[in-house]
């Protein structure tokens, strides 16, 4: 019996970019309660809150790169969307969705 052929690549998966009411940003300072604070890419620094769906399941720490969602009724809070691997990144910035100078700021 012949054996697989084991060259082949993950296939990559496909990640959210940011729609309408969404926003890029990078984690500040995790506060505890699952609430952070973070700062995105319109220059502004928003009281953000992890999910419950994502609590347990996506660890976030201070330096990550997020997709939040600004609250309508309050601009100054969001919520966590998505959290952003390395690869990801890389591919946003290939996109030129971002830049790797404002994702270095915004973590500096």
């Amino acid at each position: 019996m012949p054996k697989k052929d084991r060259t082949d690549q993950v296939p990559s998966r496909d990640f959210p970019r940011p729609q309408e009411g969404e926003i890029i940003c990078v984690v500040k300072k995790m506060l505890g309660a699952e609430h952070i604070i973070i700062a995105c890419l319109d220059g502004k620094e928003r009281t953000a809150r992890i999910p419950g769906r994502m609590r347990k399941k996506t660890w976030i720490k201070e330096g990550d790169v997020i997709l939040a969602a600004p609250w309508d009724f309050q601009p100054n809070k969001a919520d966590v969307v998505y959290k952003y691997m390395n690869d990801e990144i890389k591919k946003l910035i290939e996109e030129k969705v971002i830049s790797r100078d404002v994702i270095d700021q915004l973590r500096g």
